[in-house]
């Protein structure tokens, strides 16, 4: 008995085939990113939680990275900006006047990066995506040697920013190659 050969299915077979690896190669992508960050678990809530990553490219998960810690920089700016309203000691009220420096600073560094990335600049990325990272980790390094400590909710705020932006730093990294 002769098996009939039917271009028209070998055509839909070969396209949904492809269509699938395709999907998978996306999802694998948000993988091996993640599994290069400091903190992979907030990586892949980030990314899987923007409905741009599907289907995303390395650049579109930059610009996903990029938008999630401007957003997240200025709250945590704003949560500093509110610490030293209600600050009434002294030494507490120039650790967080150093920490809104350093946050507005991180606000402006992040603010560069997409005509970096427009501009396929993935070495002034990285070098201005390390300048942003240094924001809250110079603010918590305020709070490290002596009394009053950091508020708990300012601290967990800048290991949140921080992991964002190691995030952006791992894609610059594979971008420049």
């Amino acid at each position: 008995m002769a098996v009939s050969y039917n271009p028209a299915i070998f055509l839909i077979v070969s396209l949904l085939s492809i269509s699938f690896t395709l999907t998978i190669a996306k999802a694998d992508l948000i993988g091996d990113v993640c599994s290069k960050a400091q903190k992979p678990a907030l990586c892949l809530s980030a990314l899987n939680a923007d409905p741009r990553s599907k289907g995303a490219n390395l650049e579109g998960l930059a610009t996903i990275s990029i938008d999630i810690s401007q957003k997240n920089a200025q709250t945590v700016r704003d949560l500093v900006n509110t610490l030293l309203k209600q600050a009434t000691d002294p030494k507490l009220k120039t650790r967080y006047d150093s920490c809104l420096e350093n946050y507005n600073d991180a606000v402006d560094d992040l603010g560069e990066l997409p005509g970096f990335l427009k501009s396929k600049d993935y070495l002034g990325l990285n070098v201005h995506a390390s300048a942003a990272f240094d924001g809250p980790t110079t603010c918590d390094d305020n709070f490290s040697e002596t009394p009053p400590a950091e508020s708990p909710q300012l601290k967990d705020a800048s290991d949140k920013l921080q992991g964002l932006i190691d995030i952006i730093l791992v894609i610059s990294n594979l971008l420049k190659g």
